[in-house]
């Protein structure tokens, strides 16, 4: 009598149930990150984007950037050179990224006047830096009061959340009124594992779950109605900082 024992039946079930634990294991940031946008693109504010004025000519604006934080010097020269003409735009605040804020102001005229080179990237370029000598610099307390703010700030999510995803708001303000003339609130996921960021260095997913990835203040103040250049906010990278601050544990 043979006393060869069968295979114990759990056995027959151990692959598929392998199986089954890879793939959730691979799909589960794709689920609950669809779960979660649902569930956070169809809270208040709805919609995530909302234009209720358009202002051509603003005279004095205040960007407040809290995430990259500030403007460096570099980012102070672009702004200039991409908004403040003169005419539309005749004086602009900017926070720096060493805390402190400047101010810069431009009658109409002034770029089209300055013509010590004929080739245009020289001539902003030197327009930025004529602008910059006579820069004036305040505590957020005590510049003065321009007529309207744009400030943009991360939006802190919880420890689980802010696994899957990464936000960050805009606000336009008119400061007279102290009423939100356009707001943009936006969801940017993280790259799937089933879909990793080849070419590296992207802090998330390029389009967004909701709201628009998009410069309010371009929209809302038609600068580029008025002005013939566009270069960014920026000369740093916001990605190359997300990631860096990621790495410290700050967020």
């Amino acid at each position: 009598m043979s006393t060869t024992k069968k295979p114990t039946s759990y056995l027959l079930y151990l692959g598929p149930i392998l199986g089954f634990i890879i793939f959730v294991f691979i799909t589960h940031d794709i689920i609950i990150t669809n779960i979660l946008s649902t569930y956070y693109c169809s809270q208040e504010p709805n919609p995530k984007t909302q234009i209720v004025k358009k202002v051509e000519y603003p005279e004095s604006i205040y960007w407040e950037d809290n995430v990259y934080p500030g403007f460096s010097k570099e980012d102070r020269e672009l702004m200039i050179i991409n908004y403040l003409d003169g005419v539309h735009l005749k004086t602009m605040a900017l926070n720096g990224d060493d805390g402190k804020v400047y101010v810069y102001t431009a009658r109409e005229g002034d770029f089209d006047s300055f013509t010590y080179d004929k080739k245009f990237k020289n001539r902003v370029n030197q327009y930025a830096y004529r602008v910059m000598q006579n820069e004036k610099v305040y505590t957020k307390e005590t510049m003065p009061k321009l007529n309207y703010s744009v400030t943009f700030n991360e939006i802190k999510l919880g420890n689980f959340t802010r696994r899957f995803f990464y936000s960050d708001e805009t606000k336009i303000v008119e400061n007279n009124t102290s009423t939100v003339i356009a707001y943009n609130q936006r969801y940017m996921r993280f790259y799937y594992t089933l879909q990793p960021d080849f070419q590296g260095g992207n802090y998330y997913y390029i389009e967004p779950m909701c709201g628009k990835r998009m410069d309010m203040e371009q929209e809302v103040f038609n600068s580029y109605g008025w002005s013939t250049v566009h270069l960014g906010n920026h000369s740093r990278d916001l990605d190359e900082i997300l990631i860096n601050r990621h790495k410290k544990g700050e967020n």
